[in-house]
């Protein structure tokens, strides 16, 4: 049973891209390449505004609160990390945030599966239905017990009860995926240090199975553009050789991801 269609910001990618609740969602890249940036712009979209939605800040807190904060006030992140770290400019900005994405829930810190299914009840309780959107970030910081990241174990298991779990809630779920796998050439930094694009084959474990969709991030040099690629979709176009995609303009003093000009 399909579920609610999300609409994406980029009309562009939102023509390929086809997402609904009921989906677990993959976005795989190297360390900087753009995987945050991709989902914060996600959250805080015109789009998404009316919607609840929670977002695991498992890795990087400081860093996901930030750039939130600069994007809900159109501010650089510099600024905005510089003004929240000062105790006597911190109270401006919670102010200036009074009412702004009220829906959006953030936690902060590393969690079990049965702790964010458990938060996610909690929503719905609230709000009579889950939040349309799940983001987890990264999905290597997940708890499991008995697992590390590195080992296929961690992935079948955390992937399996998220795809059920985004059915039974009826949510969306998009975990953050690093890229693990595969060197650099010719002794250069693995992947480019998110300057090049992906395969399937570069993932330890892609969700070849229990994801609808598995997506590629990864940037321009000049960091001008970000591309994202669809190296996987059950009901769309895709290419597992990293051949679909589709460009976006990023503003990396704002943390902002527009559509192509």
């Amino acid at each position: 049973m399909i579920g609610e269609r999300l609409n994406l910001p980029w009309e562009a990618l939102n023509r390929k891209l086809s997402l609904h609740t009921r989906e677990l969602v993959l976005v795989a890249g190297a360390p900087a390449s753009g995987k945050s940036v991709f989902a914060l712009n996600m959250a805080m979209s015109r789009e998404l505004q009316t919607e609840p939605i929670l977002y695991f800040a498992q890795d990087s807190v400081p860093s996901v609160l930030a750039r939130l904060t600069a994007l809900a006030l159109n501010d650089p992140i510099d600024e905005t990390m510089a003004r929240l770290r000062d105790p006597d400019k911190k109270l401006e900005v919670l102010e200036e945030l009074q009412d702004v994405r009220p829906h959006l829930f953030i936690h902060a810190g590393a969690l079990k599966f049965e702790a964010m299914e458990l938060r996610i009840q909690a929503l719905r309780e609230v709000y009579g239905k889950a939040p349309k959107l799940v983001v987890i970030d990264n999905l290597i910081d997940t708890i499991v017990p008995g697992s590390h990241h590195q080992e296929t174990g961690f992935y079948a298991q955390i992937l399996n009860q998220l795809k059920q779990l985004a059915l039974d809630a009826d949510t969306c779920i998009v975990a953050l995926h690093h890229v693990t796998r595969r060197g650099g050439e010719r002794g250069e930094s693995p992947h480019g240090l998110g300057t090049r694009g992906l395969k399937m084959t570069d993932l330890l474990f892609a969700g070849e199975r229990e994801a609808e969709h598995v997506l590629g991030v990864y940037h321009s040099r000049d960091q001008s553009r970000m591309f994202i690629q669809i190296l996987k979709q059950r009901d769309g176009q895709a290419d597992p050789e990293g051949g679909v995609y589709t460009p976006l303009v990023w503003q990396p003093p704002m943390g902002r991801l527009e559509r192509r000009g």
